[in-house]
Parts: structure tokens; sequence; C-alpha cells
């Protein structure tokens, strides 16, 4: 007899997608995440020495001699850092469900202002570990409606070439040279690569706030600022440790370009970091 295919009740990635090429998938019940397609290619990863050197900061980790180059066959990423909503929707039941310090009723609420909604603000103080719990509840959800594949973390030499958007390393931000918090949500009184200075807001943003400003050629959304990301991979071949991407509200401008690597251990919880979530097709 011929094998009968399961029947699929959600959306699907769909096949030979145009890069940028944007689709909302199931991550719970209920619950859609929009992602980008990130189509083929191959990049320079880190910086090079003109841009070092003009970083106030180590930056012997990013040479483009350590970082060597990488290619891909095209992979989806999420558009957006996974938000509060996202969070507590697949993380129903395990209490972990409202772990941010930038909520309503979290410890940093005062900081909020008069804002009473953060259900699209990146979720944060999340460890590496919570995140692997999060992605085993959404890939549960993904096999009971009959779907191939898995989302995951991101290697950092994914995330780079996506944040790149194609346009190479010779530029430390895919806009341009400069950064001074109007381009992403960071601390603009320290600019890079310009003299004049930004805001400082001292809390993350809502996911998507700075897509007008600057627009990603793939789509995707806070690759430099919000929060930091965690990624898949250990950094420099410590397991108690990962890499983390992008800087975050709190850091300067130059601690959010490309090629920037950080790291934080496993059990890592602050109200710097997040995650965004990446799908390769089976």
């Amino acid at each position: 007899m011929p094998k009968v295919e399961p029947k699929r009740k959600g959306a699907q990635f769909p096949a030979n997608p145009k890069a940028g090429q944007e689709c909302d998938i199931e991550i719970a019940p209920g619950t859609k995440m929009r992602f980008c397609y990130i189509p083929a290619g191959e990049c320079q990863l880190g910086s090079p020495k003109a841009e070092r050197d003009a970083v106030p900061a180590d930056t012997s980790d990013e040479t483009e001699e350590t970082r060597g180059k990488f290619s891909t066959k095209g992979f989806w990423m999420g558009k957006y850092e996974v938000t509060q909503a996202e969070w507590a929707s697949a993380m129903r039941g395990t209490g972990l469900d409202a772990p941010s310090e930038y909520r309503i009723g979290g410890v940093k609420e005062a900081a909020l202002g008069t804002i009473t909604d953060t259900s699209r603000f990146p979720v944060e103080s999340v460890s590496w570990n919570d995140c692997q719990e999060f992605l085993k509840r959404a890939n549960a959800h993904r096999v009971s409606l009959g779907e191939p594949g898995a989302f995951d973390l991101p290697h950092e030499d994914e995330w780079e070439y996506a944040y790149r958007g194609g346009l190479g390393n010779k530029q430390p931000y895919y806009f341009g040279g400069a950064l001074n918090g109007t381009q992403a949500n960071c601390d603009g009184t320290v600019p890079f690569g310009t003299t004049t200075t930004g805001d400082f807001l001292k809390r993350p943003q809502p996911v998507g706030n700075y897509e007008a400003n600057a627009p990603h050629p793939w789509g995707l959304c806070d690759m430099p600022g919000n929060v930091w990301e965690w990624c898949k991979n250990e950094y420099n071949g410590n397991n108690n440790t990962r890499v983390v991407r992008g800087g975050s509200w709190y850091y300067q401008a130059h601690g959010c370009r490309a090629a920037r690597r950080g790291k934080g251990e496993l059990p890592r919880r602050q109200g710097t970091c997040g995650f965004r979530v990446s799908f390769h097709n089976p």
C-alpha cells in the first residue's frame, strides 16, 4: 500500500523562497512567529583591521583570520527577537512563563514609565538553558501538527551572516558605518562612527521599533541592540559558556556591531539578554 503522509494542520514554510520572504509559523497553540528567509551565499566573518582599531575594547577574537568565512544553502530566521507574548504562550504551565524584568509586575517595571503593555517587548532574563525548554516545547507543538524540521538557536556564524544582509563585512552595521541610537536601541550617548550622540532609553523597546529607520535587506529587525541574543555554539570551546550576539539597550554602539562577540554562562539570566529562533528545512 502507498505510504500515507500525516495530515498537516499548520502553516508550512514555502518551497523555493526568495531572499527576505516572510512566513508566519505556529510555535504554540494559537501563536505564530514570523520568519524571514535568509538566502544561500557566502560571507567573510569578523571585522577588518580599520574597524577594530576604532573600537575601545579588545577585538582579538573577531579578526577575519580567526573568524574565517561562512557559506549556507539558506535558512529561516525569526524576524524579531522572541517576544514576551510568544514566550508566555509556549511556556504556559512551566512556572517560567513571565521571566522578564521589564514587564508589568517585573522588578524593573518602574523603568517602563507610562507603558502598560509589554507583550511585544523582547523576552529577557532567560538563560540558555531556559531557551532550550522553549525550543523543546515549540518543536513538540510542530510535531503535533505533522510538520517536518525543527526550531533551534542560530549558530553565531549563521547569525552574523544574517545580520550582514548580503552586504559583506566592510562596514560595522548592515545599515552603514555609524550608530548613535537612531537605528537601534543602544546607549546612543557613546556613538560609533560618528560624533553625533543620540538616545539612551535605559530599557528594551518593542521589537521592530527601528525597522523604518534602518530597514534590513532581508527584513530582520533588532539584530543590533535591544537585547543580546543567545546562540547555539560554545564560546571558544568552553562548554560552560555560549556565544551571545548583537549588543543590547545597555551597550554602547560599538558593542552592537555585526562582528562583536559576547559570552554568557549557561544559567545566566539578565535583563539585557534574550534570543531569536532559526529554522532549517530538513
